[in-house]
């Protein structure tokens, strides 16, 4: 199968219509192009070009007749082009018309791509072809994994590290080249050391990694992005510390990821926390609400940073635009940790709450969570005026291996080459699989996927926040089923292979990625539609314990770098009453934390966690019933 280079003609009038498509045609065989696939489909009205357009995701170019004397009203062309960026964002329009009227037509639209006088494409199609053909073989450019492969590919003799030397050392062991037989030659003659020059650097972005993130750039539409390779975790601290210095203050959502915490404290920052909004029957949480965000940015001026999850685990999304703009008319950065929803600019129903569609500053993308990099691969996007890009590169040489791994480096190359070739495509079929996968479920007596209607009843404020929620994060209401989650868990891995992404006392959680494919959705219907008629063999049991309700507030008593590094002890939970929190401590579910370092602990912290531990959940941060406090008490 060859990548497609199918060309969208639009042309209003028939006879020209023909005649440009017939002479279009004949030339493709002139450019020997045996690498791709190139065809023409021929549409005579706007309309019916939008229909396509939305329809067919292999179209990669379009082809637009702008004729002056033909329009049915001002601005028919250029909205047309609007239109189109609506649906994809990415896709180049390339405009034929009268030559007299060029500047005329260019000067009208700003999503033009190129412009070409008619009666010379009709007379000499070469010309607009090979312009197409050299645009989507930029587009399609993978300048690191290019380099990379061929570099593999000469097979040299090595004189560096790695130590295994191209695999040598697994190959010639009795007792370990099986490790090199499970995974391939490749793996190890891939695996180079960093004295390969040509392929660059990548704390120094040079050469063809430079190039790579160059492109990578175009394809997200910002001004800078940056590879990281040891996960969004680091590109979160990363982003912190270039942007906090001690005492700053830095408004976050206390849901956040435990790196943006971590982040916290290394930039010895002073967080304003923003409150949790948590629905017990389902046991997830909300984003916080606009009333919260706006009253906590009128309170604190003075902060230098909103920091903020674009897209929860269970997938509600913000509003980012109002957001974004009211953080921005007070003179505050913001930063969007959307590890989560990193194939949001590629569709048009999810666009609307990418953190990049709504202006952020600062972006992290998990590239190996949703889209299809390699584990720990991740992006940094930036879009700051005011970027001190000198200042950065210093903070990521502290997080970065002076050794990144290659692979993971090329895996974002081409990560960032789907996106652009194919996003629109992948998240179109998902997106149908999905719907047609809720419209099957609601026949379902005792399961429901939850949809849009159903958390507009859980949170309040989901409507006049004008929140959201990514279809392919697949939330389902089992609470209606008289089994334990455990036997529920184990019935789903040994009926379709699913591994429960992440489950509540009465929900389980679903990811459709990249990777989704019909038959699997298929799968996953049937095992639910078993589990729903009472057929399968499982013990019954409804006991199942809920997240208590209230989760107490954040109180700090000092910076919480000050706790954290300040002389700290162990005591049980038990014990902790009026002392200062010298950790974080993090129940899991739902992985929200519940005490931070400098909060100061009281009995209704106690009680929470003496609930959870109860329950049997996780928590990070508590060490055999104990946590870590400052020395002496709080003098309250």
């Amino acid at each position: 199968m060859l990548p497609i280079l199918r060309i969208l003609l639009i042309e209003q009038d028939p006879v020209t219509l023909q005649e440009l498509s017939t002479n279009l045609s004949k030339t493709i065989v002139n450019f020997e192009r045996d690498d791709i696939h190139i065809d023409i489909i021929e549409r005579l009205e706007l309309k019916q070009a939008l229909d396509i357009v939305e329809e067919d995701g292999d179209i990669q170019a379009v082809v637009l007749s702008w004729d002056l004397q033909n329009k049915v009203g001002e601005r028919t062309y250029s909205r047309f082009i609007e239109q189109l960026k609506g649906i994809r964002l990415e896709l180049p329009v390339y405009v034929i018309g009268d030559d007299t009227k060029g500047l005329e037509i260019v000067n009208e639209s700003e999503e033009i791509e190129s412009f070409f006088f008619k009666d010379e494409v009709i007379s000499d199609p070469e010309a607009i072809l090979g312009y197409m053909i050299n645009d989507f073989d930029d587009r399609s450019e993978t300048p690191f994994w290019t380099a990379y492969r061929r570099y593999v590919g000469e097979a040299n003799d090595s004189w560096h590290t790695p130590g295994h030397s191209g695999g040598s050392s697994f190959r010639n062991s009795p007792y370990i080249k099986d490790f090199y037989q499970f995974y391939g030659r490749n793996v190890f003659v891939g695996d180079l050391s960093v004295s390969v020059d040509s392929l660059g650097s990548l704390s120094d972005s040079t050469n063809t990694i430079g190039r790579a993130q160059e492109s990578a750039a175009a394809t997200f539409e910002v001004k800078h992005t940056y590879f990281v390779t040891n996960g969004s975790s680091t590109s979160n601290k990363i982003i912190l510390q270039t942007l906090l210095r001690k005492g700053d203050k830095v408004i976050i959502d206390r849901n956040c990821h435990k790196s943006v915490h971590y982040g916290i404290l290394q930039s010895a920052s002073l967080p304003v926390y923003l409150s949790s909004i948590l629905n017990p029957k389902y046991g997830i949480f909300a984003p916080p609400s606009l009333a919260d965000i706006k009253q906590a940015i009128q309170q604190n001026t003075d902060a230098k940073l909103l920091v903020l999850t674009g897209c929860t685990y269970d997938g509600l999304l913000s509003d980012l635009k109002q957001v974004v703009e009211f953080a921005h008319q007070h003179g505050i950065k913001v930063f969007i940790d959307e590890a989560w929803f990193a194939y949001s600019l590629f569709h048009p129903s999810l666009r609307y709450y990418s953190a990049i569609h709504a202006g952020a500053d600062y972006v992290t993308h998990s590239a190996h969570k949703v889209v299809s990099a390699f584990s720990q691969a991740s992006y940094i996007h930036v879009n700051d005026p005011d970027f001190d890009a000198d200042f950065f590169r210093e903070i990521y040489s502290i997080y970065a291996s002076t050794s990144p791994k290659y692979q993971l480096i090329a895996s974002l190359d081409v990560c960032q080459k789907q996106l652009e070739m194919e996003g629109y495509k992948l998240l179109n079929a998902l997106l149908n699989h999905v719907e047609e996968f809720k419209q099957q479920m609601a026949s379902l007596k005792q399961i429901k996927a939850l949809g849009k209607q159903d958390f507009m009843e859980i949170f309040p404020h989901f409507s006049g926040d004008n929140m959201g929620h990514d279809p392919l994060k697949i939330l389902i209401d089992i609470s209606a089923l008289p089994y334990s989650l455990k036997d529920i868990h184990k019935y789903l891995l040994d009926e379709i292979g699913l591994e429960i992404e992440k489950y509540t006392h009465s929900t389980i959680l679903v990811l459709l990625t990249l990777g989704g494919t019909r038959s699997k959705i298929i799968r996953l219907y049937n095992a639910l539609k078993k589990l729903d008629s009472g057929k399968v063999k499982l013990s019954k049991s409804t006991r199942r314990s809920r997240l208590p309700e209230n989760l107490p507030a954040i109180d700090l008593a000092c910076i919480p770098s000050d706790a954290f590094y300040g002389e700290r002890e162990s005591v049980p939970i038990g014990k902790s009453n009026n002392r200062i929190c010298a950790g974080l401590v993090t129940p899991y579910p739902p992985g929200i934390p519940l005490l931070v370092p400098g909060q100061h602990i009281t009995e209704e912290h106690i009680e929470y966690l003496k609930e959870l531990a109860g329950q049997g959940l996780t928590i990070q941060g508590s060490f055999d019933g104990e946590i870590y406090v400052l020395k002496g008490k709080v003098n309250k």
